[in-house]
């Protein structure tokens, strides 16, 4: 698994409030932050156990400030230990140097932990992998709850898809390559029983690349085509129907043997003389045409046909939201509709639709979103 990790400094930052051997106290809770009992790929997780105080101790970080006379944004953010950028970033604010008394200001500190309880305590236990999370990973939450409902789970204000109840229910939160790095609020709720987190987003290491003229003409040249496949794949990629995907399971490498990664994950692209920056949806390996390509885990194909950009193109529903493609195959050898298991050819390596050389281009998107397959290899 490749281990993309921010400053050793805002690490240390943050493992002072959460993986401390003594209990943090916050609005009637008691929480135990510590490294989980995870093993091999799922030893970077954080584990926190919320419960019942018996006195009520205080806030370690407001979750809100009502703005007082004469504040600035400047000392609020340096009262609760974050920058003005984050709460201009996540209050939407136009304008930091105006504020209002009684302004009502979201606060998520940039190295601390902000919880609140109402009704009592609804999570039992919650588990984050991986821990601290970088752009272009996927963010696994384990819930186990205090009652058998499904709680519901949002990444600032959108809902997540849960699977499962009661004391086994998990989350995917697919953290893209170009999201701005800084605190994120993850809320975990129950009837009106509520715990609020911050998951910290730390910046990933991505190279950078300019594709010449001479390679991105054939693209730019033809934005209609380009552009109608893209809705097509992102109406592809928004389905979030049940399967058998496990967030506990491991993804084989789609290719045997020892291929040059030539293009990895979320590298930094502008194309010929434009300033426009984008990030590299998936991981390429150089690989002679013809090689076979394997599902790296089981699944359906949703899609085996040829398209434009992508060449002959494989894509597999691997179900909860996860799916994976490849691109630009000499060889199709699967069909849509068709159950595949892990190991399974599903195709060629090839050099089909805009391509400049034989490679594979081995894409994964949650829940529409490109993320980092090699995440999820052992």
């Amino acid at each position: 698994m490749r281990a993309l990790r921010p400053a050793l400094g805002a690490i240390l930052a943050l493992l002072t409030v959460l993986l401390a051997q003594q209990p943090a106290t916050a609005g009637g809770l008691v929480l135990s932050g510590s490294r989980g009992d995870g093993a091999g790929h799922q030893a970077d997780v954080a584990a926190l156990s919320p419960r019942s105080a018996p006195v009520s101790l205080g806030v370690v970080s407001a979750v809100t400030h009502s703005v007082q006379r004469g504040e600035t944004l400047g000392a609020i953010a340096a009262a609760n230990g974050t920058d003005v950028a984050t709460l201009v970033r996540i209050n939407g604010l136009s304008d930091p140097d105006r504020i209002g008394e009684g302004q009502v200001l979201r606060l998520l500190g940039s190295s601390g932990l902000a919880v609140v309880a109402m009704d009592g305590v609804a999570v039992r236990r919650v588990t984050v992998w991986p821990w601290p999370p970088v752009q272009g990973q996927t963010v696994v939450v384990w819930a186990q709850m205090r009652n058998a409902g499904t709680p519901k789970i949002q990444l600032e204000d959108r809902d997540l898809q849960v699977v499962g109840s009661g004391a086994s229910s998990w989350a995917l939160a697919p953290i893209g390559p170009l999201a701005a790095p800084g605190p994120r609020r993850l809320v975990l709720s129950s009837g009106q029983r509520h715990l609020v987190l911050t998951l910290p987003i730390g910046p990933g290491v991505f190279p950078t690349q300019n594709i010449p003229a001479s390679a991105s003409q054939p693209i730019l040249s033809q934005p209609t085509r380009v552009n109608a496949e893209t809705a097509r794949m992102n109406d592809l990629f928004a389905g979030a129907e049940p399967g058998p995907f496990d967030p506990g399971q491991r993804f084989r490498l789609p290719l045997d043997g020892e291929y040059p990664h030539s293009s990895p994950f979320g590298q930094r692209r502008t194309y010929g003389a434009g300033t426009a920056v984008s990030a590299h949806a998936g991981e390429d390996f150089s690989a002679p045409s013809g090689v076979p390509v394997f599902a790296p885990a089981v699944g359906t194909v949703l899609l085996a046909e040829p398209l434009f950009v992508r060449g002959n193109a494989v894509v597999i529903a691997h179900g909860s939201g996860v799916y994976t493609g490849y691109w630009h195959l000499s060889e199709l050898s699967v069909n849509a509709g068709e159950a595949v298991e892990q190991g399974q050819e599903i195709g060629r390596v090839g050099s089909t639709g805009l391509s400049t050389g034989a490679h594979l281009h081995w894409e994964m998107r949650v829940s529409g979103a490109a993320v980092d397959p090699m995440q999820w290899v052992d």
